[in-house]
């Protein structure tokens, strides 16, 4: 079943894969619980104004990516979301324990037949221009994510959004679907208004920015910096710092040196820094397993990899310590499936490929090529860790017979050869949601020429995904997804690698806590 969008669904999942891997493209690569990884010096801040911390309303931060725009229906870049989330909130947020906060709306309630869920609205809350926040707006901002390929796998669940009063808000869905909360606190609420007043002729906001958020826009130069400045009337109370300030840094020697120069506050740290920032005594860090994920992808429309027993032989061939040690600097977790621990639905209980030369061997024989073979070029991003994976990756592939070059290209092109079947073999990574559910865009028939890049389809796996989403029983919905990661596994489309620890540095004067889903800055302050 084709989606309508979805040849601009491939277009945005370039960009959004794209980003995901220039935000870990450094000499090591690392993964920060800001949603940031690097950042240059902020601008009139010199290392003995932040060692003299006390009274600071201030907060400097690095970030690795370019950012673009903070209209949030329209995301592509991590930088951008990290951006966004200040600014605009959902009507519920979830937490690192997947666990429900109230955000724009205080309660909701089901129908009995699971395709009506009722919201009541936070009383008093405005938008950044003073407005009232109404049920309407909340209404327009839905429907403006309908038939937007960014925000697709959002609200393909949702048929309607209506207000049957201004502080009241039902959402209506097609089919009965489990992960709508998770779906829910990924969509900000924008004004009407402002919206209809500030788009451009494609409808996008670009940095005219109106949320209900603590913190509102007060300057932009895109790709260099941005400033935030804490909202007077936000509903929650105003932030105890006032101003952040977001520099663009994609060189990780000078965002080191500027953090270390006290001109940063947070920083993710590339993992061939940590042992260095560790040591010193005038940082707090941390350091643990994310949600993101390193993989192999096989194209599996095409020879040699439309053979399951090959795709076998790789995933038995590769070490992932050996990619781990050389590649992350041992800063990771071995990965045996796509899903993470933070999942819904994530299981240890599954068929794993371990390291085993010899079992690689006798499944190469039996895919039919016992004296081994040339499978072309392995793709990677050029000058980042995913290069270096590829290149443990085509030693221990020649231990067994089989043979390849590497072919570094940049990340656009990369990604558009990925989701366009350009390719026989690549490596790629992805930060994933809390929900299984996710993963159906990996192998469901729809996300050909999106994220489902090894481009195989099963209608059994289909069916399950479908019918795992519309289950509400929490335990009938973990059977589901375990009887799909059994049938994954062992078609062996992607090879799971790694998950990158998040490591991450602040001034110990400030009181910071790390995030998987994303940071709010507005729960932060100085000591």
């Amino acid at each position: 079943m084709k989606k309508k969008w979805k040849a601009l669904t491939a277009v945005c999942c370039a960009a959004v894969l794209t980003l995901s891997l220039t935000a870990c493209s450094g000499s090591s690569g690392s993964n920060t619980g800001s949603d940031s990884s690097a950042g240059t010096t902020a601008a009139g801040t010199t290392g003995e104004e932040v060692s003299a911390s006390s009274g600071r309303t201030d907060l400097n931060i690095h970030i690795g990516d370019a950012f673009s725009t903070v209209d949030p229906h329209n995301l592509s870049l991590n930088a951008d979301m990290m951006l966004s989330r200040q600014i605009y909130e959902p009507l519920y947020w979830l937490n690192d324990s997947a666990e429900e906060v109230p955000m724009l709306a205080t309660e909701y309630s089901v129908s009995e037949d699971g395709l009506t869920w009722t919201f009541k609205l936070r009383d008093g809350v405005t938008f950044q221009n003073g407005e009232a926040m109404k049920a309407s707006d909340v209404v327009y901002s839905y429907e403006r994510c309908f038939d937007n390929a960014y925000m697709q796998e959002k609200v393909e669940a949702i048929d309607s959004v209506t207000a049957p009063d201004d502080s009241t808000v039902e959402i209506h869905l097609k089919y009965q679907f489990s992960p709508l909360m998770e779906k829910i606190a990924s969509i900000g609420i924008i004004s009407e208004k402002f919206a209809e007043e500030n788009k451009d002729t494609q409808g996008i906001l670009g940095f005219n920015a109106c949320g209900t958020g603590a913190y509102s826009m007060a300057e932009a130069v895109p790709d260099v910096s941005v400033t935030l400045e804490a909202y007077p009337g936000y509903w929650g109370g105003e932030p105890s710092i006032k101003t952040l300030h977001f520099e663009l840094i994609t060189d990780d020697t000078t965002s080191i040196t500027a953090f270390e120069a006290g001109e940063l506050d947070v920083m993710g740290v590339p993992s061939a820094n940590w042992e260095e920032i560790v040591s010193n005594d005038a940082f707090a860090t941390s350091a643990r397993p994310s949600n993101h994920v390193v993989y192999l992808i096989f194209n599996t429309e095409t020879d040699p990899f439309n053979n399951k027993e090959l795709r076998q032989a790789v995933a038995y061939a590769v070490n992932r310590q050996d990619i781990i040690d050389v590649a992350a600097d041992g800063l990771a977790s071995p990965a045996t499936s796509l899903a993470t621990s933070y999942m819904f639905g994530y299981t240890d209980d599954h068929m794993t490929y371990e390291y085993d030369p010899e079992k690689a061997k006798e499944l190469l024989a039996q895919a039919g090529y016992p004296d081994g073979l040339d499978i072309g070029s392995i793709k990677t991003l050029g000058g980042s860790y995913f290069e270096k994976v590829v290149q443990v990756v085509q030693a221990e592939l020649a231990e067994v017979g089989i043979t390849c070059t590497i072919e570094s290209m940049d990340g656009n092109s990369l990604v558009n050869d990925c989701i366009t079947g350009n390719f026989t073999m690549a490596d790629m990574g992805q930060n994933l949601s809390l929900d299984y559910d996710f993963l159906k865009t990996y192998f469901n028939e729809e996300y050909i020429d999106g994220l489902n890049m090894a481009r195989y389809s099963d209608s059994t796996i289909q069916d399950l995904f479908e019918k795992g989403a519309s289950t509400t029983d929490k335990e009938e919905r973990l059977a589901i997804y375990k009887e799909i990661e059994d049938l994954t596994q062992e078609v062996c489309t992607y090879v799971p690698l790694y998950n990158l620890q998040t490591t991450t540095a602040w001034n110990k004067d400030l009181n910071y806590t790390p995030s998987i889903t994303g940071v709010l800055y507005k729960d932060f302050s100085w000591k």
